[in-house]
């Protein structure tokens, strides 16, 4: 899909599109880019022109590994920047998950990937006298997903503590 523009460049964005061994450099329309949770590149790719073209076309997908909203196309080099690196990473993400039947549950996940790339996660309830020591959520279950905090895991915690050494639960009799 390519249709021709009358935008100026001084109306667009600058972006960079990085595919890992190759970068393309462009100009894409803002007000086109829908909210991060209506993205669907599968459905409506969005446009940008590429710098020195006049004609907008699809933002090409395969092997691209992120497009970066820039202010000048000559960039900045810098070493890895990280602010964190002397703090020890908080074991678990306080969690509020929001089901489409309505329920809602807090609770601790792992700091890790798995919450995102997964198709679900496990989740130590914080109500320690309740009878869930550990739940396992479906994501494609959830209306709603929340990071309310960050903390260290708790020592009585069992569920996310067997979970992270891998050993399993004591089935009561």
């Amino acid at each position: 899909m390519k249709a021709s523009t009358t935008l100026d460049c001084s109306e667009l964005d600058m972006l960079v599109i990085q595919f890992g061994d190759r970068t393309v450099k462009g100009y894409a329309e803002r007000s086109q880019w829908p909210p991060a949770e209506d993205l669907n590149f599968h459905v409506a790719p969005p446009v940008f022109r590429r710098l020195g073209s006049d004609t907008m076309e699809q933002i090409p997908l395969d092997g691209v590994k992120a497009i970066f909203f820039v202010k000048s196309f000559e960039g900045k080099w810098h070493d890895d920047l990280r602010f964190h690196d002397h703090l020890p990473a908080p074991d678990c993400l306080w969690v509020r998950a929001t089901f489409h039947d309505g329920e809602v549950i807090e609770g601790l996940i792992g700091n890790n990937h798995n919450y995102v790339v997964q198709p679900g996660f496990y989740m130590s309830p914080i109500d320690p006298e309740g009878n869930n020591w550990l739940i396992y959520v479906l994501k494609n279950k959830l209306k709603d997903f929340q990071i309310l905090g960050l903390r260290a895991a708790p020592k009585n915690m069992r569920g996310l503590n067997a979970m992270r050494s891998g050993q399993a639960e004591p089935v009561a009799s």
